[in-house]
Protein backbone atom coordinates (compact mmCIF):
# COMPACT_ATOMS: atom_id res chain seq x y z
CA UNK A 1 0.00 0.00 0.00
CA UNK A 2 1.21 3.54 -0.68
CA UNK A 3 2.62 5.41 2.31
CA UNK A 4 1.47 9.00 2.85
CA UNK A 5 3.87 11.11 4.89
CA UNK A 6 3.29 14.84 4.83
CA UNK A 7 3.27 15.99 1.20
CA UNK A 8 4.92 12.81 -0.09
CA UNK A 9 3.33 9.56 -1.29
CA UNK A 10 5.72 6.65 -1.67
CA UNK A 11 5.64 3.01 -2.77
CA UNK A 12 7.88 0.15 -1.70
CA UNK A 13 10.07 -1.81 -4.07
CA UNK A 14 7.54 -4.63 -3.97
CA UNK A 15 5.01 -2.25 -5.55
CA UNK A 16 7.21 -1.54 -8.56
CA UNK A 17 5.11 -2.31 -11.66
CA UNK A 18 5.85 -5.83 -12.86
CA UNK A 19 4.35 -5.16 -16.28
CA UNK A 20 4.58 -2.32 -18.73
CA UNK A 21 1.18 -0.94 -19.76
CA UNK A 22 0.68 -0.39 -23.47
CA UNK A 23 -1.57 2.70 -23.98
CA UNK A 24 -2.03 1.80 -27.65
CA UNK A 25 -4.21 -1.16 -26.64
CA UNK A 26 -6.75 1.28 -25.17
CA UNK A 27 -7.08 3.40 -28.30
CA UNK A 28 -10.58 3.48 -29.85
CA UNK A 29 -9.02 3.27 -33.32
CA UNK A 30 -6.42 0.97 -34.83
CA UNK A 31 -2.97 2.53 -34.94
CA UNK A 32 -1.63 2.68 -38.52
CA UNK A 33 1.35 0.32 -38.96
CA UNK A 34 4.98 1.31 -39.31
CA UNK A 35 5.81 1.41 -43.03
CA UNK A 36 8.95 0.47 -44.92
CA UNK A 37 10.29 2.28 -47.96
CA UNK A 38 8.67 -0.41 -50.12
CA UNK A 39 5.26 1.01 -49.23
CA UNK A 40 4.26 -2.05 -47.20
CA UNK A 41 3.97 -2.49 -43.42
CA UNK A 42 7.31 -3.23 -41.80
CA UNK A 43 7.91 -6.90 -41.04
CA UNK A 44 9.76 -8.38 -38.11
CA UNK A 45 12.46 -9.60 -40.50
CA UNK A 46 13.13 -6.05 -41.73
CA UNK A 47 13.67 -4.81 -38.18
CA UNK A 48 15.83 -7.70 -36.93
CA UNK A 49 19.13 -6.25 -38.24
CA UNK A 50 18.45 -3.10 -36.19
CA UNK A 51 16.63 -4.06 -32.98
CA UNK A 52 16.67 -7.12 -30.70
CA UNK A 53 13.64 -9.40 -31.09
CA UNK A 54 11.88 -8.50 -27.78
CA UNK A 55 11.77 -4.83 -28.77
CA UNK A 56 10.40 -5.74 -32.19
CA UNK A 57 7.67 -7.78 -30.50
CA UNK A 58 6.78 -4.81 -28.33
CA UNK A 59 6.75 -2.50 -31.34
CA UNK A 60 4.67 -4.70 -33.64
CA UNK A 61 2.02 -5.96 -31.17
CA UNK A 62 -0.08 -2.86 -30.47
CA UNK A 63 -3.15 -4.84 -29.31
CA UNK A 64 -1.31 -6.48 -26.42
CA UNK A 65 -2.06 -4.45 -23.28
CA UNK A 66 0.71 -5.70 -20.97
CA UNK A 67 4.31 -6.81 -21.41
CA UNK A 68 6.32 -8.28 -18.50
CA UNK A 69 9.26 -6.32 -17.12
CA UNK A 70 12.26 -8.74 -17.16
CA UNK A 71 13.86 -9.47 -13.79
CA UNK A 72 17.24 -7.85 -14.67
CA UNK A 73 15.38 -4.66 -15.65
CA UNK A 74 13.38 -4.75 -12.39
CA UNK A 75 16.62 -5.06 -10.43
CA UNK A 76 18.07 -2.05 -12.24
CA UNK A 77 14.86 -0.03 -11.81
CA UNK A 78 14.95 -0.66 -8.04
CA UNK A 79 18.03 1.57 -7.81
CA UNK A 80 15.67 4.54 -8.16
CA UNK A 81 12.09 3.30 -8.62
CA UNK A 82 9.37 3.64 -7.48
CA UNK A 83 9.75 7.42 -7.51
CA UNK A 84 7.81 9.68 -5.10
CA UNK A 85 4.62 11.59 -5.78
CA UNK A 86 4.76 14.98 -4.08
CA UNK A 87 2.04 17.53 -3.43
CA UNK A 88 3.30 21.01 -4.35
CA UNK A 89 1.67 22.74 -1.39
CA UNK A 90 4.09 25.66 -1.33
CA UNK A 91 3.39 26.37 -4.98
CA UNK A 92 -0.35 26.14 -4.28
CA UNK A 93 0.08 28.70 -1.49
CA UNK A 94 2.18 31.00 -3.64
CA UNK A 95 -0.49 30.94 -6.35
CA UNK A 96 -3.35 31.12 -3.83
CA UNK A 97 -5.15 28.47 -5.84
CA UNK A 98 -7.70 25.93 -4.61
CA UNK A 99 -6.25 23.43 -7.12
CA UNK A 100 -4.29 20.50 -5.70
CA UNK A 101 -1.01 20.02 -7.54
CA UNK A 102 0.82 16.68 -7.51
CA UNK A 103 4.10 16.01 -9.28
CA UNK A 104 5.91 12.77 -9.96
CA UNK A 105 9.61 13.39 -9.29
CA UNK A 106 11.66 11.56 -11.94
CA UNK A 107 15.03 12.96 -10.88
CA UNK A 108 16.42 10.06 -8.88
CA UNK A 109 17.61 7.93 -11.80
CA UNK A 110 21.28 7.61 -12.83
CA UNK A 111 20.62 10.08 -15.66
CA UNK A 112 18.60 12.45 -13.47
CA UNK A 113 15.62 11.99 -15.78
CA UNK A 114 13.00 9.63 -17.14
CA UNK A 115 15.37 8.68 -20.02
CA UNK A 116 16.68 5.76 -17.96
CA UNK A 117 13.24 4.11 -17.96
CA UNK A 118 13.75 3.08 -21.59
CA UNK A 119 17.55 3.06 -21.81
CA UNK A 120 17.80 0.22 -19.28
CA UNK A 121 15.42 -2.25 -20.98
CA UNK A 122 16.86 -1.50 -24.41
CA UNK A 123 20.38 -2.22 -23.17
CA UNK A 124 19.18 -5.38 -21.42
CA UNK A 125 17.55 -6.78 -24.54
CA UNK A 126 20.59 -5.99 -26.69
CA UNK A 127 22.95 -7.70 -24.23
CA UNK A 128 20.58 -10.65 -23.79
CA UNK A 129 20.56 -11.10 -27.57
CA UNK A 130 24.35 -11.56 -27.55
CA UNK A 131 25.44 -8.20 -28.96
CA UNK A 132 28.22 -6.11 -27.46
CA UNK A 133 27.71 -2.61 -28.86
CA UNK A 134 24.81 -0.20 -28.76
CA UNK A 135 24.58 2.84 -31.04
CA UNK A 136 22.13 5.71 -30.72
CA UNK A 137 21.59 9.40 -31.39
CA UNK A 138 20.61 12.24 -29.08
CA UNK A 139 20.63 15.92 -28.35
CA UNK A 140 22.42 16.21 -25.05
CA UNK A 141 23.68 14.94 -21.74
CA UNK A 142 20.57 13.27 -20.34
CA UNK A 143 20.33 10.58 -23.00
CA UNK A 144 24.12 10.20 -22.95
CA UNK A 145 23.98 9.64 -19.17
CA UNK A 146 21.03 7.27 -19.42
CA UNK A 147 22.55 5.22 -22.22
CA UNK A 148 26.02 5.23 -20.69
CA UNK A 149 24.73 3.93 -17.37
CA UNK A 150 22.49 1.34 -19.03
CA UNK A 151 25.29 0.07 -21.25
CA UNK A 152 27.61 -0.25 -18.24
CA UNK A 153 24.93 -2.17 -16.32
CA UNK A 154 24.82 -4.87 -18.98
CA UNK A 155 28.44 -4.90 -20.16
CA UNK A 156 27.90 -3.11 -23.48
CA UNK A 157 30.01 -0.66 -25.41
CA UNK A 158 28.12 2.49 -26.42
CA UNK A 159 28.53 4.95 -29.26
CA UNK A 160 26.31 8.03 -29.29
CA UNK A 161 25.96 10.62 -32.03
CA UNK A 162 25.06 13.80 -30.18
CA UNK A 163 24.32 17.24 -31.61
CA UNK A 164 27.42 19.38 -32.05
CA UNK A 165 27.76 22.40 -29.77
CA UNK A 166 27.67 25.61 -31.88
CA UNK A 167 31.02 26.74 -33.30
CA UNK A 168 32.93 23.87 -31.68
CA UNK A 169 34.12 20.34 -32.36
CA UNK A 170 32.41 19.09 -29.18
CA UNK A 171 29.11 17.29 -28.75
CA UNK A 172 26.49 18.06 -26.15
CA UNK A 173 26.96 15.55 -23.33
CA UNK A 174 30.70 14.96 -23.68
CA UNK A 175 31.30 15.40 -19.94
CA UNK A 176 28.64 12.80 -19.19
CA UNK A 177 30.19 10.50 -21.79
CA UNK A 178 33.53 10.58 -19.98
CA UNK A 179 31.89 9.40 -16.77
CA UNK A 180 30.52 6.27 -18.44
CA UNK A 181 33.35 5.75 -20.96
CA UNK A 182 30.98 6.30 -23.87
CA UNK A 183 32.22 7.06 -27.37
CA UNK A 184 30.51 10.30 -28.43
CA UNK A 185 30.60 11.70 -31.95
CA UNK A 186 29.66 15.34 -32.56
CA UNK A 187 26.86 15.35 -35.14
CA UNK A 188 27.06 16.08 -38.01
CA UNK A 189 30.18 13.94 -38.16
CA UNK A 190 32.47 12.53 -40.83
CA UNK A 191 31.88 8.99 -39.58
CA UNK A 192 28.74 8.42 -41.68
CA UNK A 193 27.58 9.15 -45.19
CA UNK A 194 24.65 11.33 -44.05
CA UNK A 195 26.82 13.22 -41.56
CA UNK A 196 29.55 13.94 -44.09
CA UNK A 197 26.98 15.15 -46.61
CA UNK A 198 25.43 17.52 -44.07
CA UNK A 199 28.84 18.86 -43.07
CA UNK A 200 29.77 19.62 -46.65
CA UNK A 201 26.43 21.18 -47.63
CA UNK A 202 25.17 23.08 -44.59
CA UNK A 203 28.11 23.14 -42.18
CA UNK A 204 28.96 21.86 -38.69
CA UNK A 205 26.26 23.84 -36.86
CA UNK A 206 23.37 22.26 -38.79
CA UNK A 207 22.88 19.33 -36.44
CA UNK A 208 19.65 18.15 -34.83
CA UNK A 209 18.44 15.16 -32.87
CA UNK A 210 16.84 13.86 -36.08
CA UNK A 211 20.21 13.99 -37.88
CA UNK A 212 22.01 12.36 -34.94
CA UNK A 213 19.49 9.52 -35.12
CA UNK A 214 20.09 9.20 -38.86
CA UNK A 215 23.82 8.84 -38.30
CA UNK A 216 23.36 6.21 -35.61
CA UNK A 217 20.81 4.31 -37.67
CA UNK A 218 23.11 4.31 -40.69
CA UNK A 219 25.90 2.81 -38.61
CA UNK A 220 23.56 0.12 -37.27
CA UNK A 221 22.59 -0.87 -40.82
CA UNK A 222 26.18 -1.46 -41.93
CA UNK A 223 27.65 -3.01 -38.77
CA UNK A 224 26.25 -6.45 -37.95
CA UNK A 225 27.74 -6.48 -34.46
CA UNK A 226 25.76 -3.48 -33.17
CA UNK A 227 22.13 -2.75 -32.37
CA UNK A 228 20.34 0.57 -32.45
CA UNK A 229 18.65 2.25 -29.45
CA UNK A 230 15.88 4.82 -29.80
CA UNK A 231 15.38 7.49 -27.10
CA UNK A 232 11.76 8.31 -27.91
CA UNK A 233 8.88 8.25 -30.44
CA UNK A 234 8.55 4.51 -31.09
CA UNK A 235 5.87 2.39 -29.43
CA UNK A 236 8.27 0.48 -27.20
CA UNK A 237 9.70 3.69 -25.72
CA UNK A 238 6.20 4.84 -24.72
CA UNK A 239 5.60 1.37 -23.26
CA UNK A 240 8.72 1.55 -21.07
CA UNK A 241 7.76 5.00 -19.78
CA UNK A 242 4.43 3.63 -18.51
CA UNK A 243 6.09 2.81 -15.18
CA UNK A 244 5.71 6.53 -14.40
CA UNK A 245 1.98 6.63 -14.98
CA UNK A 246 1.28 3.29 -13.28
CA UNK A 247 3.08 4.37 -10.12
CA UNK A 248 1.44 7.80 -10.20
CA UNK A 249 -2.06 6.33 -10.54
CA UNK A 250 -1.56 4.08 -7.53
CA UNK A 251 -0.05 6.88 -5.44
CA UNK A 252 -2.67 9.44 -6.36
CA UNK A 253 -5.47 6.98 -5.56
CA UNK A 254 -4.23 6.92 -1.96
CA UNK A 255 -5.03 10.62 -1.49
CA UNK A 256 -7.47 11.65 -4.24
CA UNK A 257 -10.28 10.17 -6.33
CA UNK A 258 -8.21 10.76 -9.45
CA UNK A 259 -6.75 13.56 -11.56
CA UNK A 260 -8.81 16.17 -13.36
CA UNK A 261 -5.78 17.13 -15.47
CA UNK A 262 -2.64 15.25 -16.49
CA UNK A 263 -0.07 17.65 -17.95
CA UNK A 264 3.26 16.98 -19.66
CA UNK A 265 5.70 18.63 -22.06
CA UNK A 266 6.38 16.85 -25.33
CA UNK A 267 9.25 16.62 -27.74
CA UNK A 268 8.50 13.33 -29.44
CA UNK A 269 6.09 12.51 -26.62
CA UNK A 270 7.09 9.13 -25.16
CA UNK A 271 7.40 10.43 -21.60
CA UNK A 272 3.97 12.07 -21.87
CA UNK A 273 2.54 8.81 -23.27
CA UNK A 274 3.92 6.93 -20.27
CA UNK A 275 2.50 9.43 -17.79
CA UNK A 276 -1.01 9.31 -19.27
CA UNK A 277 -0.98 5.54 -19.99
CA UNK A 278 -3.20 4.40 -17.08
CA UNK A 279 -5.71 7.19 -17.73
CA UNK A 280 -6.23 6.62 -21.46
CA UNK A 281 -8.82 3.90 -20.97
CA UNK A 282 -10.99 6.03 -18.66
CA UNK A 283 -10.59 9.09 -20.91
CA UNK A 284 -11.74 7.11 -23.95
CA UNK A 285 -14.66 5.79 -21.88
CA UNK A 286 -15.84 9.36 -21.32
CA UNK A 287 -14.49 10.20 -17.89
CA UNK A 288 -13.67 13.86 -17.43
CA UNK A 289 -9.88 13.72 -17.16
CA UNK A 290 -8.08 16.14 -19.45
CA UNK A 291 -4.78 15.03 -20.96
CA UNK A 292 -2.75 18.12 -21.88
CA UNK A 293 0.41 18.06 -24.03
CA UNK A 294 2.65 21.14 -23.93
CA UNK A 295 4.63 22.16 -27.04
CA UNK A 296 7.41 24.67 -27.65
CA UNK A 297 6.16 27.56 -29.77
CA UNK A 298 8.94 27.09 -32.32
CA UNK A 299 7.99 23.47 -33.06
CA UNK A 300 4.20 23.03 -32.75
CA UNK A 301 4.07 19.52 -34.18
CA UNK A 302 0.63 18.61 -32.80
CA UNK A 303 -1.13 21.94 -33.11
CA UNK A 304 0.28 22.96 -36.52
CA UNK A 305 1.59 19.72 -38.03
CA UNK A 306 0.17 17.32 -40.61
CA UNK A 307 -1.06 13.84 -39.66
CA UNK A 308 0.86 11.69 -42.11
CA UNK A 309 3.66 9.19 -42.47
CA UNK A 310 7.11 10.57 -41.73
CA UNK A 311 10.47 9.13 -40.70
CA UNK A 312 11.95 9.52 -37.24
CA UNK A 313 15.29 10.71 -38.63
CA UNK A 314 16.11 13.71 -40.79
CA UNK A 315 17.31 11.71 -43.79
CA UNK A 316 14.39 9.29 -44.09
CA UNK A 317 16.54 6.21 -43.46
CA UNK A 318 14.28 4.77 -40.79
CA UNK A 319 10.83 3.28 -41.42
CA UNK A 320 7.98 5.80 -41.33
CA UNK A 321 5.24 6.07 -38.72
CA UNK A 322 1.90 7.84 -38.87
CA UNK A 323 2.13 10.89 -36.66
CA UNK A 324 1.63 14.61 -36.42
CA UNK A 325 4.77 16.16 -37.86
CA UNK A 326 6.06 19.47 -39.13
CA UNK A 327 8.35 17.51 -41.45
CA UNK A 328 11.71 15.88 -40.93
CA UNK A 329 13.35 18.62 -43.02
CA UNK A 330 11.90 21.42 -40.87
CA UNK A 331 14.68 23.43 -39.23
CA UNK A 332 13.26 25.05 -36.08
CA UNK A 333 14.77 28.10 -34.39
CA UNK A 334 17.42 27.37 -31.79
CA UNK A 335 15.56 27.43 -28.49
CA UNK A 336 17.54 26.25 -25.48
CA UNK A 337 15.54 23.06 -24.98
CA UNK A 338 16.78 20.84 -27.78
CA UNK A 339 14.54 17.90 -26.91
CA UNK A 340 11.41 19.95 -27.68
CA UNK A 341 12.63 20.82 -31.19
CA UNK A 342 11.80 17.36 -32.56
CA UNK A 343 9.69 17.34 -35.71
CA UNK A 344 7.16 14.60 -34.89
CA UNK A 345 5.05 13.23 -32.05
CA UNK A 346 4.75 9.60 -30.95
CA UNK A 347 2.07 7.70 -32.90
CA UNK A 348 0.03 6.91 -29.78
CA UNK A 349 -0.06 10.58 -28.70
CA UNK A 350 -0.78 11.67 -32.26
CA UNK A 351 -3.71 9.24 -32.53
CA UNK A 352 -5.14 10.41 -29.20
CA UNK A 353 -4.85 14.01 -30.31
CA UNK A 354 -6.49 13.25 -33.65
CA UNK A 355 -9.42 11.61 -31.81
CA UNK A 356 -9.58 14.63 -29.46
CA UNK A 357 -8.68 12.74 -26.30
CA UNK A 358 -5.49 14.79 -25.89
CA UNK A 359 -5.31 18.59 -25.94
CA UNK A 360 -2.28 20.57 -27.12
CA UNK A 361 -1.12 23.94 -25.82
CA UNK A 362 1.86 26.01 -26.91
CA UNK A 363 4.24 28.07 -24.75
CA UNK A 364 7.39 30.08 -25.51
CA UNK A 365 10.64 29.71 -23.62
CA UNK A 366 10.70 33.04 -21.75
CA UNK A 367 7.27 32.36 -20.27
CA UNK A 368 8.18 28.72 -19.55
CA UNK A 369 11.43 29.61 -17.80
CA UNK A 370 9.65 32.34 -15.82
CA UNK A 371 7.10 29.79 -14.63
CA UNK A 372 9.92 27.40 -13.79
CA UNK A 373 11.51 30.06 -11.61
CA UNK A 374 8.23 30.46 -9.69
CA UNK A 375 8.16 26.71 -9.08
CA UNK A 376 11.82 26.62 -8.02
CA UNK A 377 11.41 29.46 -5.54
CA UNK A 378 8.34 27.78 -4.06
CA UNK A 379 9.39 24.11 -4.06
CA UNK A 380 13.18 24.36 -4.00
CA UNK A 381 13.81 22.21 -7.10
CA UNK A 382 15.72 23.67 -10.06
CA UNK A 383 13.89 22.30 -13.08
CA UNK A 384 15.04 20.87 -16.37
CA UNK A 385 13.98 23.03 -19.34
CA UNK A 386 11.24 20.63 -20.50
CA UNK A 387 9.78 20.55 -16.99
CA UNK A 388 9.49 24.34 -17.08
CA UNK A 389 7.06 24.05 -19.99
CA UNK A 390 5.02 21.53 -18.02
CA UNK A 391 4.97 23.82 -15.00
CA UNK A 392 3.97 26.81 -17.14
CA UNK A 393 0.78 25.01 -18.16
CA UNK A 394 0.19 23.69 -14.63
CA UNK A 395 0.31 27.26 -13.31
CA UNK A 396 -2.04 28.39 -16.09
CA UNK A 397 -4.54 25.69 -15.11
CA UNK A 398 -4.12 26.45 -11.40
CA UNK A 399 -4.87 30.13 -11.97
CA UNK A 400 -7.99 29.23 -13.95
CA UNK A 401 -9.07 27.14 -10.97
CA UNK A 402 -8.50 30.17 -8.76
CA UNK A 403 -10.57 32.43 -11.02
CA UNK A 404 -13.40 29.88 -11.14
CA UNK A 405 -13.00 28.67 -7.54
CA UNK A 406 -12.46 25.06 -8.67
CA UNK A 407 -10.49 22.58 -6.55
CA UNK A 408 -9.22 20.48 -9.45
CA UNK A 409 -6.50 17.86 -9.07
CA UNK A 410 -3.58 18.37 -11.46
CA UNK A 411 -1.01 15.61 -11.99
CA UNK A 412 2.30 16.24 -13.71
CA UNK A 413 5.87 14.97 -13.82
CA UNK A 414 9.15 16.84 -13.44
CA UNK A 415 12.87 16.26 -13.71
CA UNK A 416 15.56 18.48 -12.19
CA UNK A 417 18.30 20.40 -13.93
CA UNK A 418 21.62 18.58 -14.11
CA UNK A 419 23.65 21.75 -14.73
CA UNK A 420 26.50 22.30 -12.26
CA UNK A 421 28.56 25.29 -13.39
CA UNK A 422 25.73 27.61 -14.41
CA UNK A 423 22.09 27.86 -13.47
CA UNK A 424 19.64 27.03 -16.24
CA UNK A 425 17.89 30.26 -15.27
CA UNK A 426 20.95 32.45 -15.95
CA UNK A 427 19.85 33.60 -19.44
CA UNK A 428 16.43 34.56 -18.04
CA UNK A 429 17.83 36.38 -15.00
CA UNK A 430 20.53 38.09 -17.08
CA UNK A 431 17.92 39.35 -19.52
CA UNK A 432 19.53 37.69 -22.53
CA UNK A 433 16.81 35.12 -23.19
CA UNK A 434 14.29 35.83 -25.89
CA UNK A 435 11.48 33.88 -27.48
CA UNK A 436 12.30 32.33 -30.82
CA UNK A 437 9.34 32.88 -33.06
CA UNK A 438 8.11 30.32 -35.50
CA UNK A 439 9.33 31.14 -39.02
CA UNK A 440 6.21 30.74 -41.10
CA UNK A 441 8.11 30.43 -44.38
CA UNK A 442 10.14 27.45 -43.10
CA UNK A 443 7.06 25.75 -41.70
CA UNK A 444 5.04 26.39 -44.84
CA UNK A 445 7.74 24.84 -47.04
CA UNK A 446 7.99 21.78 -44.84
CA UNK A 447 4.23 21.26 -44.58
CA UNK A 448 3.81 21.73 -48.34
CA UNK A 449 6.39 19.02 -48.90
CA UNK A 450 4.49 16.69 -46.55
CA UNK A 451 1.26 17.34 -48.42
CA UNK A 452 2.93 16.70 -51.77
CA UNK A 453 2.50 20.31 -52.87
CA UNK A 454 6.14 20.86 -53.72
Amino acid sequence: MPTVLGNRVTLTGRELPGRWLNPIADLPVKLPPMMSKSGYPVSRRELEPIFPVPLIQQELNPDRRFFPVPEPVKEAYLDWRPTPLIRARRLEEALETPARLYFKFEGGSPSGSYESNTAVPQAHYIAESGFKTIVTGGAGGLWVMAMGHAAAQFGLNARIYSVRQPCTDYAWGESAAKIWDVDVEASPSEKTRVGSHRLSTTGPDSGSIALALAEAYEEATVREEVKFAMPTLLNFTALHQSVIGQEAAKQLAAVENGPDYVVGAIGAGSHFAGLIAPFVKSRVAGEDVKLVAVEEASTPSLSRGVYTYDAADSEGLMPSVQMYTVGRDYDPPGVLNGSMRYHGVAPVVSALYRERYVEAVVHSQVEAYSAGLIFTRAQGIILSPSSMYTVKEVIEQAMRCKAENRDSVILFSITPSVETERSVYDPLLEGTMENRRLEESRLSRSLAHLRGES
